[in-house]
């Protein structure tokens, strides 16, 4: 029965570390937590605003009407923050083209291997 007894202390230990690390990453995501908020709510008013692109053509046509120097102004930053983001899109791409393909035969493997 020494046996036993020493896996139930073992498996206690293992639950106590378990719970203790559980607090710990709560209370590090509760530092993190209005930081993700605001990330959560920029990504859904994007897929919101994807899903509209009617608003964005008349929100960036009324500003122009109203205010030209105003929307020249920010259109040549925008231009430069589209080249921007393309450029690092497109240096980032070999990876994510690679990390896909990796997957992809991760998956492959692993149904390969169950003989699905």
């Amino acid at each position: 029965m020494s046996a036993l007894n020493e896996i139930l202390e073992r498996r206690a230990c293992l639950v106590a570390d378990a719970e203790a690390q559980r607090q710990t990453l709560v209370g590090d995501l509760d530092a993190c937590r209005s930081v993700i908020v605001v990330v959560d709510r920029g990504i859904a008013l994007a897929r919101w605003l994807r899903a509209r692109p009617y608003l964005v053509v008349a929100a960036v046509t009324a500003i122009a009407v109203l205010r030209p120097r105003f929307a020249l102004a920010w259109s040549a930053r925008l231009v430069t923050l589209w080249r921007a983001g393309r450029f690092l899109y497109e240096a980032v791409k070999p990876s994510i083209a690679g990390h896909a393909t990796a997957r992809e035969t991760t998956r492959g493997a692993v149904r390969g291997s169950t003989g699905s």
